[in-house]
This record gives C-alpha cells, structure tokens and sequence, in this order.
C-alpha cells in the first residue's frame, strides 16, 4: 500500500540527485567491467561478420586450420564490434553503460507491472539493478536479463486477465515470438531461460484448485518454434547440448556454486525471507512460487544463474506494505550509494594500467610467430589478429562442435601437465608463449634455459614467454 503522492521541493531536488548517481554509478560499473575479457572474441567475431556479411563456418582464428565452429551470439558480437571500431575501448566501456541502462529500463518496465507503481516499481528496480552492478560489461548477459524483465511483463498483463481478446492474444503470442528470435539472434545458449519464465505460469493454483493454463503452453510451442529463427537454426535451442562437459577440468569460477558467504547467498536470505513474508501474510501468487523456487534452485548450482534472484526478489518486493516515507529513505539511500560510486572510479585510475597493450606490444607481429595460448589468454590477442592455440570457449573445440578437428583434450592435457612438452610444443613449432600464470606450463618453460621470460602482466596474471634464439 502506497499512501500520500505529493511531492514537496526536496522531493524534487531527491529525484534529481538520483538521477545524477545513478549517472555516476553507471559509469563507476562501465569503468570497472570494461573492457571483459571476453569482450575480445566478441569483437574480433563482430569484424568478421561484418566484413564478410556471414557467420564462420571454421574457427579462422586459430593456429590448427579448418576447425568447424557455431557462433551462437552473432548479433552482440557486431555490436561489440561497432562500439570498438568507433572509438576504441573508450566505445566499449561506453557500450556497457548503454547495456546497464537498458537493464535499468527493463527491470523498471518489469517492476512497475508488478507492483502497479512507478514509485514502488522504481525503488524495486533500482535496488535490484544495483544487485546486479557486475553484469554491467558488453558480453551477453545484461541484454539477456533486460529480455527476461521484457517478457515477464508480457506474462504478467497477459495472465493477470481471465479473458482475452483477439487481439490481446495475437499481440501476446506476437510478443513471445519476439522474445525468442531476439534471444536466439542474442545470445542462442540462453533460450532456455525465456522457456522456464513461461514453465512458471502452466502450473495454476486457484481457490485450492490446480489447473493447467493452455494458454501458457502453447506460448512455449510458439517460443520453441520461434527459436530456431537465426543463422544458426535449431542449433540455436540446442547450443547447450553441444557445450556437455567441455568445462571439465578447469575451474570457471561463474559455474561453481555460490560461495559461502557471499553477496549471493545474502541475495538468497533477502529472497527466502520475502517469500517466507509473502506465504504468512498470504499474498503469494503460484506464479511467485514457482519463480522463486525455480530460481532458487538454478542459482544454488551455478553461480552464472544467480541473477535469477533478482527476478522473484523483484516480485516479491510488490507484496510490502510501502508509505511515503519509505521511499523518500529509499531514494536518499541510492543518492548516497550512487555518491560513494565516485570513489570506484577513484580506484579505476588508481589501479589502471596498460599492462595488457604491453603484453601485446612484446610480442612480434602475427605473421613473424607461433603462439601458444591458453583458456586464459587467448582472447587477448584475437583483436591484433593473431593465429592462437586455445581461449576460454572449450566448446568450440570439443568432438561435439569441432568434430575429428576437435583438440580440446590436448588443450586440457598441456593445462594440466599431463603431456610430453618437448613433443608438443615441437610438433607446433610454438617460439612464443602467453602462459597462466603458476600454470604447468609456466613451470616447464622456466625450468627449461632455451626459453625467456619477457613480459608479466600484473593485472590478468598471464605471463610472455619466447625461445631464446627468437
């Protein structure tokens, strides 16, 4: 409940200070997230496409020719691409401001229909906008999340009716087509996502009765069949099936489960504990419950999952009882907190370097090397173009993608130790090397005098190596 809706002059002058941090902690993320290590193979797949008007059919950028691969997140890399090729990295921080903000948008859009308030739904907004500061890079992801909020809205005024018209159903089903060609032209191994959002609303429990909405299901027959509508097809919904356990044995941090404490289990209590308060005070929808344990669920295996948190969190935060006051504390909170971001670009210019456009500096045009690279610096010299051993897509180099080209267990063997190095780096002629640093690698490299040490970037851990007669 919302009670007095006047505004006074310091009303006014809050609103305009929210606006200016929010400015502020926009570009407090875009500089901390930007450019992501990603972001290199994003760009250098965005120059192909461009310049040659198609998708790759082969990994171009590797030292092992004629390597099939599947781009499955065509239209990010174009505009990752775009933003580069106009102004530089400056482009790219800048491109994840205008993803940030996008996010902003949605979630306000998403929020505002939950709570049927602009002031509950902005405050709800904000708060988890800011939960999910860390997404505010130029990969996939920020955009995934903005189609989410977009689609859950669409749900929400679709399934808030008992009865629809004609064309309350065709622009509905129009909508969720949208949705899916968009995520599949997007980011294709996230489809799944926009299918569990309307997983939620078959199941339907009413007056103790349960149901299933027909409605809801053949909204997923559209989604599915919408979700085949990109360069790559039916490839696209199945992206996941061909990643399988390319990631065994080596720890990505994103898809370990959550740490132990940390913000995101502090994100789960805070959602736990609006659930537990939307049960007693019996205001819980079925489709509250069952994005919330869904979520819940997904978020408690992978950690890439959990900023499926914010999405019940911001549905179960239209279940509080809200007065004035309580948005004047909340808005005068996030002119303080967006405040206190000057001192993250404080820390940005203290701690920036050039490390990484050192380390590509030291090293000898592409057409004058062989470079071995591993999982984690490949990406980095995909921009300069050159010819590298190994990045951090595996699944890409896997039987599953690359077929009898597929190197992906040797890849692993060299990361691991468990290779003869002698052999290996003689077979590829490899005179240069971007090792991890600690890395096996790294350890047979110093332990062996024909190679030198050349450059250590500090910043990314990634160590430059040369053999000694180059």
């Amino acid at each position: 409940m919302i009670k007095g809706n006047r505004f006074t002059t310091l009303d006014k002058i809050s609103f305009v200070l929210l606006a200016v941090a929010l400015a502020i902690f926009t570009t407090a993320q875009g500089l901390m997230h930007n450019p992501d290590q990603d972001c290199h193979f994003l760009i250098d797949l965005g120059r192909y496409i461009v310049r040659n008007g198609s998708l790759p059919k082969t990994a171009y950028w590797l030292i092992n020719p004629d390597v099939p691969t599947l781009i499955q997140q065509w239209l990010c890399d174009v505009c990752n691409y775009l933003a580069f090729a106009a102004a530089g990295y400056t482009g790219t921080i800048i491109l994840g401001m205008i993803f940030s903000l996008i996010l902003l948008g949605c979630m306000f859009i998403y929020c505002r229909e939950i709570t049927g308030s602009n002031q509950v739904g902005l405050n709800a907004a904000i708060y988890c906008w800011i939960l999910l500061g860390q997404f505010a890079s130029t990969r996939p992801y920020s955009i995934t999340i903005a189609i989410t909020m977009l689609e859950l809205t669409l749900l929400k005024r679709f399934f808030s009716k008992e009865t629809h018209t004609r064309k309350e159903t065709l622009m509905f089903f129009g909508g969720i087509a949208a949705v899916f060609v968009a995520q599949a032209n997007w980011q294709a191994s996230n489809i799944p996502y926009p299918m569990f959002w309307i997983l939620s609303y078959i199941p339907q429990i009413k007056a103790r009765k349960f149901r299933i909405n027909l409605y809801a299901l053949a909204a997923l027959g559209t989604g599915a069949v919408f979700s085949v509508v990109s360069p790559i097809g039916i490839k696209g919904p199945l992206f996941l099936t061909y990643v399988g356990d390319a990631f065994d044995g080596i720890e990505v941090h994103e898809l370990q489960p959550p740490e132990f404490p940390s913000l995101y289990t502090a994100i789960m209590i805070m959602v736990a504990a609006l659930f537990i308060y939307s049960i007693v005070k019996k205001k819980l929808t079925s489709e509250q419950f069952f994005l919330t344990v869904g979520c819940f669920a997904m978020s408690c295996i992978f950690m890439r999952c959990c900023w499926t948190l914010v999405i019940p969190m911001g549905s179960l935060l239209g279940n509080l009882n809200y007065t004035e006051r309580t948005h004047k504390m909340m808005r005068w909170t996030y002119v303080a907190a967006g405040l206190l971001s000057v001192l993250l670009i404080m820390k940005y210019n203290v701690e920036k370097n050039n490390d990484r456009e050192m380390m590509i500096a030291v090293v000898p045009p592409p057409d004058q090397v062989t470079l071995y690279t591993d999982f984690n610096s490949g990406s980095y010299f995909l921009i300069d173009e050159y010819k590298i051993y190994f990045d951090a897509r595996p699944e890409l180099y896997d039987e599953r993608i690359a077929g009898d080209k597929a190197f992906r267990d040797e890849a692993y063997a060299a990361w691991s130790g468990e290779i003869d190095y002698d052999e290996f780096i003689e077979r590829y002629g490899f005179n240069w090397f971007a090792v991890s640093e600690d890395s096996y690698m790294e350890d047979y490299l110093k332990a062996h005098r024909e190679y030198e040490e050349v450059f250590i970037n500090q910043k990314d851990k990634i160590v430059i190596y040369k053999k000694a007669d180059q």
